[in-house]
């Protein structure tokens, strides 16, 4: 992807789609969601996609289910990424469609820390299902592909992360209501929120001596909050 006509379309579009909703029992608190972008920003920051889902998709999250999931309540959000769009420049066309679950658990509203978080990002959007086979690495453009990170901090603040080897992400069906859209720039960015449903598994080995492993998983069959990005236009 072009980050540069990325940047140039976000920095018009950044905040015009927020979300206005009332008290919300699934609304992530401030502190807590910087608290998982910090984890991610220092675990991901030389991956070549993560920069773009940074800027295009996490100003808008701002709501996650909570799932019991053992003796600990995880936070899910269902994630849906589609462009297609032609850059003006050299009337190249972009598309990309993809899914992604970001899920974590353990905030410490004292210490402003994460204990885990998950980030799992695969190709497609529904409709049909997603069912993408996690693996080390993982190209948008590559059906039934995805990859996964698992991203612990401790309590002096430092980070372990472990990449997943093996797993699967499932997306059944994604629901939304009307999206919130907003132009700029001959660039649209179109906001949904809803209802995703699906699951995901993953084995992972530590980076970068892979001297240790991790698992995860969770299952939203039931629902979990969902948010879907959608980018149409000419972009510069």
């Amino acid at each position: 992807m072009k980050r540069t006509w990325i940047l140039v379309a976000i920095t018009a579009l950044a905040l015009a789609c927020s979300d206005a909703g009332g008290v919300d029992s699934d609304a992530i608190a401030s502190p807590e969601k910087a608290a998982v972008q910090r984890s991610l920003d220092s675990a991901l920051a030389n991956d070549s996609l993560y920069p773009t889902l940074a800027l295009l998709v996490f100003p808008y999250i701002d709501r996650a289910a909570h799932l019991v999931v053992g003796s600990d309540t995880m936070r899910v959000v269902n994630i849906e990424l589609d462009i297609d769009a032609t850059t003006l420049h050299d009337s190249s066309h972009t598309v990309a469609k993809i899914s992604a679950v970001l899920a974590w658990w353990g905030f410490n509203a004292t210490l402003h820390t994460v204990d885990t978080v998950v980030f799992v990002v695969g190709a497609g959007i529904t409709p049909p299902a997603v069912a993408d086979s996690i693996r080390t690495r993982f190209s948008p453009d590559t059906d039934r592909t995805a990859t996964a990170f698992v991203i612990h901090q401790a309590a002096d603040s430092s980070y372990q992360v472990w990449l997943a080897r093996t797993g699967h992400l499932q997306t059944d069906s994604t629901r939304y209501g009307g999206g919130q859209s907003q132009s700029g720039g001959g660039v649209t960015l179109t906001v949904y929120r809803g209802t995703g449903y699906g699951d995901f598994h993953l084995g992972a080995k530590s980076v970068p001596d892979s001297t240790t492993t991790t698992s995860a998983a969770a299952s939203y069959i039931s629902g979990a909050r969902a948010l879907k990005i959608k980018i149409r236009g000419t972009l510069p």
